[in-house]
């Protein structure tokens, strides 16, 4: 394959054209209503319309905005300056206005009557002339009207009317209007190209004169499109575009591109937009073609199976390049200066002093010679060294070799421009990538690890003055300052040996940026892997010093006719200044010439910006300064119309924000340029609109009202209402209150003594509780306390363990009680019959029987639970464990060396609960008071009851709570019975 290369360059010079501009095509797949378009004008507004059958279409740079008509109409008259652009329907019988930026019928009659057509049908005005201009049988007279006057032309005469007369002069005889196929008219001169005899015809204030001189217009081989109401005229010779122009008087072309299928394409219309640099071609059958001309001119080799990659170059002539593959690059073509064989890198050349050429294969120095043409050359060997990096600055020859072993790099500074004789040399702990003089005593070395600042007196690095950022390049602009560009962390600017981090761009882009150049007027022309950037050096020096500067940065991409948005870098030089003004950076399509004083940076001017549109929920409305919403609204689109020919918005900081929401922070807005708004309250916002008019940065804000009305309950007026009305019933309630309670006051009154009864009641159902609780109490605790004195006493170890388990288990059973006390003072605060569970009687006499063990067995007598297992109950397990706990308590104290039985049985639909003992028992005169009082217990006798025992008072003050009985009964042949009889509650 090389030597395929070195064969092609020694038998051929390279003369390739470059291309400068970009092709998007546009149809009915799209958004267009058909592939075929008519006719193309711009309004003064700045949007591009577009004439088809079906109807007419609005183009802001990336929407079309469609207006659908009934029958088609006929291509644009009237004058665009005073915003009133016509079109007829083809029997010009209705007609169609374009006007503030929308398009609406207007009455036929209110229509200026010199834009109507004279003697229809047999007279048809000519305004525009395509490739394919037809001449109809049944028209007499064709007719072109200019401020002066108008022109008719039949099938073989002129005639002339002056404006504001009615007499029509012949000027001109044996003439057919099938010559108005190569006519163009300019201002108020009408010119009639004859290409046979390579003359024009030149017609003014209805006089006749001839330019005889053969040019563009009148070669055969050119095609002319003029369209009088966009007063454009284009010449199209041997595929290249040119505009006419009117200067002194006279028709002078300029060049637009060159279009290798503009003659099979074109037939329809076209249009240039000179602000964008757009030229838009239509079509009859494949739709809309816009060209953005661009000032970038993309230079490539083109080299069969070769890639278009390209780095390091060095200015050659005065409008080229060369690369160290030994090709010239100029903008428009590229041709060999010497075969290269054996490169290995393509990312070093420079010139030494006596503008030889030096660039590295493998571990040498490749020097062709400037005397021979650059076809003789030597070599500078380094042996075992591999090179990193050739420079040359004002004052050193240097350079800087890799270790791959141990990553370490060192510099090496030559006496010699011939890099032979060496000065000086330092080692560096990582791979250095840059390198360039500070002054005559000190440089700057980038490497992957910071910047360091060395003394070339002192062979020393005197300081590291940034760490953790990988450097590509450090670049010295025309006022002595030093900026730098890193891996992944942006531009820095290096004042005074102070690192200040510039912003970067909005996406990011500039994070991994490769160099800059300056030019005349103090612009940064940025490369990065994402676009070419442009920014005013001010900006970023003013950013320094204030952070709250906002930097401004133009992005250049595709859109702008760049083939690649890729730049390349980190090669020694990244970029070229040439004589001729051109800039040079290399991509990855090759490299990109452009003259910075020539590439434009569009912005939209302070009046473009239009907000009449809104898309709420799905349905499109029109509005002026306000935009009224009802509040049932689900999402409102507002669009922002503005006619800017670039989808990337970033460069003009296009911005919205919804002031008086909860989120009145500034939003970028997308391409498809609209503004979102979710559910807000019932009220009033500003929707506030802003975007940078030019490259210094000032914003033009645009504002709206959106006010989302409330429905009528949501008014104030209603909520006033409403307000009253709860008013008015809180007053009407109040009066009725009162009367009600002045009917409740004397019941109240009434009832007083009794609510007295009541307390004094419940002070003495507190007293009762108090005495209840000691009551329950005392026993174990009693227990407890003689068991402690004869545990003191006691010295055998058998009998002191019986009394240690004896205080344990009495206890525990008295802790257990003590933790349920909540449970047993709610027993006197309210009536309790039915527990929520129901619950096994047996576990419950168990509990009990636990409790009175160890005082049981301490007198010698036993306690045995003899109830069935099987009887559950839902009564209140508390109130029957309180009335089951106090009898076993009474029998415990008058049983001694006995027995007490506890047995259940069910009678008729009650469950009897048997307490038994053989204790000394209850007296017959107790027992037949007990059930005497049980019949009838009066206030009197509960405190007669009191001197027979609290235990039985409480037993039978709880029997009443759970509607249930209890019998005192003598036992056989000593003690007592007592049955509790309790209601089975299912």
């Amino acid at each position: 394959m090389k030597l395929f290369y070195i064969i092609f360059f020694l038998f051929f010079s390279l003369s390739i054209s470059s291309q400068n501009y970009s092709s998007k095509w546009y149809d009915s797949d799209d958004t267009l209503f058909q592939s075929s378009i008519k006719d193309i004008i711009k309004d003064r507004y700045g949007f591009i319309w577009f004439n088809t059958d079906s109807g007419v279409l609005r183009y802001d740079g990336k929407n079309f905005v469609p207006y659908k008509t009934h029958e088609a109409l006929r291509n644009f008259l009237g004058n665009i300056r005073n915003d009133s652009i016509i079109m007829f329907s083809n029997s010009y019988k209705s007609a169609m206005l374009i006007s503030e930026r929308n398009f609406k019928e207007v009455n036929i009659n209110n229509i200026d009557k010199g834009l109507l057509p004279e003697n229809t049908p047999t007279y048809d005005r000519v305004y525009k002339n395509t490739f394919l201009n037809q001449f109809y049988q049944d028209i007499e007279c064709y007719y072109i009207k200019t401020n002066l006057g108008t022109y008719y032309f039949s099938n073989d005469q002129i005639e002339y009317k002056k404006k504001g007369t009615s007499k029509r002069e012949i000027i001109k005889n044996n003439f057919h209007y099938k010559n108005l196929k190569h006519l163009f008219v300019h201002e108020d001169h009408l010119y009639i190209v004859d290409p046979n005899h390579r003359r024009t015809m030149i017609l003014y204030k209805g006089k006749i004169s001839y330019e005889n001189k053969p040019n563009l217009y009148n070669d055969p081989t050119s095609k002319i499109y003029w369209n009088q109401t966009a007063e454009q005229v284009f010449i199209i010779n041997r595929e290249n575009i040119y505009m006419s122009r009117f200067i002194n008087d006279t028709p002078t072309l300029q060049f637009l591109v060159k279009y290798g299928n503009v003659e099979s394409e074109f037939a329809t219309a076209m249009f240039y937009d000179e602000e964008y640099n757009k030229l838009y071609f239509a079509t009859l059958t494949k739709g809309l073609n816009i060209l953005t001309l661009s000032s970038f001119y993309n230079s490539q080799k083109k080299i069969p199976f070769a890639n278009e990659v390209v780095y390091g170059a060095v200015p050659f002539s005065k409008s080229s390049v060369l690369t160290a593959e030994g090709i010239e690059y100029f903008k428009t073509q590229t041709k060999t200066t010497f075969p290269f064989k054996g490169l290995d890198n393509n990312r070093i050349i420079i010139y030494d002093n006596t503008k030889n050429i030096l660039y590295k294969v493998e571990n040498n120095i490749q020097r062709r010679y400037r005397n021979s043409g650059y076809l003789k050359k030597d070599s500078i060997s380094f042996p075992n060294k591999h090179i990193r990096g050739i420079y040359r600055t004002e004052k050193e020859n240097i350079i800087t070799f890799f270790d791959y072993k141990n990553g370490s790099s060192e510099l090496y500074l030559f006496t010699d421009a011939s890099y032979t004789h060496v000065k000086q040399k330092k080692q560096f702990p990582f791979p250095i990538s840059t390198v360039i003089n500070v002054d005559e005593k000190f440089l700057y070395v980038g490497c992957n690890d910071g910047l360091y600042l060395y003394s070339i007196e002192k062979n020393k690095i005197e300081k590291k003055l940034a760490t953790d950022i990988s450097l590509k390049e450090i670049i010295k602009d025309n006022d002595g300052n030093f900026w730098f560009t890193t891996s992944g962390q942006g531009i820095y600017l290096l004042q005074n040996n102070k690192v200040f981090k510039m912003p970067s761009d909005i996406k990011g882009y500039l994070l991994n940026a490769h160099t800059f150049l300056e030019d005349k007027r103090s612009n940064l022309w940025i490369s990065s892997n994402n676009g070419l950037f442009k920014v005013p050096k001010k900006q970023l020096l003013r950013y320094s010093k204030d952070k709250k500067i906002q930097v401004n940065y133009f992005r250049y991409n595709t859109e702008h006719g760049l083939l690649n948005n890729e730049f390349n870098g980190s090669s020694t030089p990244s970029a070229n200044i040439l004589e001729d003004g051109d800039f040079v950076f290399p991509s990855m399509e090759g490299f990109v010439f452009f003259n910075p004083d020539k590439t434009k940076t569009n912005f939209p001017t302070s009046n473009q910006l239009f907000l009449e549109r809104a898309e709420i929920d799905n349905k499109l409305t029109y509005f002026k300064n306000k935009l009224s919403v009802n509040s049932d609204y689900k999402f409102i689109a507002v669009y922002i119309d503005i006619p800017y020919y670039y989808n990337d918005l970033e460069n003009i900081y296009l911005e919205a924000k919804l002031e008086n929401s909860k989120n009145s922070n500034w939003e970028f807005i997308n391409k498809e340029r609209r503004y979102f708004i979710n559910k807000l309250p019932p009220g009033k916002y500003n929707l506030l609109v802003r975007f940078i008019t030019s490259e210094e940065g000032n914003f033009v804000y645009k504002k709206i009202l959106i006010e989302i009305e409330p429905k009528f309950y949501e008014t104030v007026l209603f909520q006033v209402f409403i307000v009253l009305l709860g008013i008015g019933s809180i007053l009407l309630f109040i009066k009725h209150r009162t009367n009600f309670l002045n009917n409740q006051l004397k019941t109240t009154t009434n009832n007083l003594t009794t609510v007295q009864d009541r307390l004094k009641n419940e002070e003495e159902y507190q007293h009762k509780l108090v005495e209840s609780i000691s009551h329950d109490i005392a026993t174990p605790v009693r227990f407890i306390n003689i068991l402690a004195q004869q545990l003191h006493e006691a010295n055998d170890p058998q009998a002191q363990k019986k009394y240690f388990e004896g205080i344990y288990n009495s206890s525990k059973q008295l802790y257990n009680f003590t933790s349920s006390l909540k449970s047993y003072i709610d027993l006197y605060k309210e009536n309790h019959s039915i527990a929520e569970k129901e619950y096994e009687l047996y576990d419950l006499v168990q509990e009990k029987v636990l409790l009175f063990h160890s005082i049981a067995e301490r007198n010698g007598t036993i306690i045995e639970n003899n109830c069935s297992k099987n009887i559950r109950i839902k009564i209140h397990r508390d109130v029957v464990g309180v009335i089951i706990h106090n009898i076993i308590d009474n029998a415990v104290k008058h049983t001694v060396r006995g027995e007490i039985v506890i047995s259940t049985k069910l009678q008729n639909h009650e469950v009897e609960i048997e307490i038994k003992d053989n204790g000394t028992g209850m007296s017959v005169k107790q027992m037949d008071y007990y059930s005497r009082i049980l019949q009838h217990t009066t206030h009197n006798e509960e405190l007669e009851l009191k001197n027979y025992g609290l235990g039985l008072q409480m037993v039978i003050k709880l029997i009443k709570k759970i509607n249930s009985k209890i019998s005192f009964l003598k036992n056989s042949p000593k003690g007592t019975l007592v049955i509790i009889h309790l209601k089975k509650t299912e």
